[in-house]
């Protein structure tokens, strides 16, 4: 019987294995390189002059792409507003009150349009705004692999099933991630 660390290794194992192979058939550094190149110099100069003048809105960022990517994959449908008939992730018990960002992710989605009109998605937007927040603040910055579509649903209800609980200890987490990663690629099909 494998012990619980080599289950959750293997588990972290699959995980990476199913998002690179996502990444590889799908996503691509250069995305935009011919549509937007100037996609990523605009979202980076927004979010310094944002994290300068609140340093603490970095976390909130990177917890905003969180939040998208762990609910329906990283699709941008946290930003979907509510409709009369329908509670969006934005409006969830969970998120209510507690996600912050919003306008600025508006903001930054407002040049872009200005500047490429129609290309970028608010799901690469999340993306390199939380890779940009996170080195504007002295973490590690890596590659962001573009060309997500945004999701065209969010519901409410599926926030509380779908984000891990304070008391996840890491094999449940990861567990947790291998679930939504599964479904959402059978979603996807």
């Amino acid at each position: 019987m494998a012990s619980t660390s080599t289950r959750s290794v293997l588990l972290i194992v699959l995980a990476v294995a199913l998002a690179v192979s996502d990444a590889q058939l799908q996503l691509s550094d250069t995305f935009y390189d011919a549509t937007c190149p100037q996609a990523a110099s605009i979202v980076q100069q927004k979010v310094n002059a944002f994290v300068d003048a609140d340093r603490g809105l970095a976390a909130a960022l990177m917890r905003l792409h969180f939040h998208d990517c762990f609910v329906r994959g990283c699709d941008g449908s946290v930003l979907l507003n509510s409709t009369d008939t329908m509670l969006t992730e934005k409006e969830a018990l969970l998120n209510k009150g507690s996600l912050r960002g919003f306008e600025q992710i508006d903001e930054i989605k407002m040049e872009l349009e200005c500047a490429c009109p129609g290309v970028v998605s608010c799901a690469d937007i999340l993306a390199l705004v939380a890779r940009d927040a996170t080195a504007k603040v002295g973490g590690t910055s890596w590659p962001v692999f573009l060309g997500r579509k945004d999701g065209g649903a969010s519901f409410a209800d599926e926030v509380n099933s779908s984000l891990p609980e304070r008391t996840d200890n890491f094999t449940q987490l990861v567990a947790r991630f291998l679930y939504h990663m599964c479904s959402y690629r059978v979603r996807k099909q």
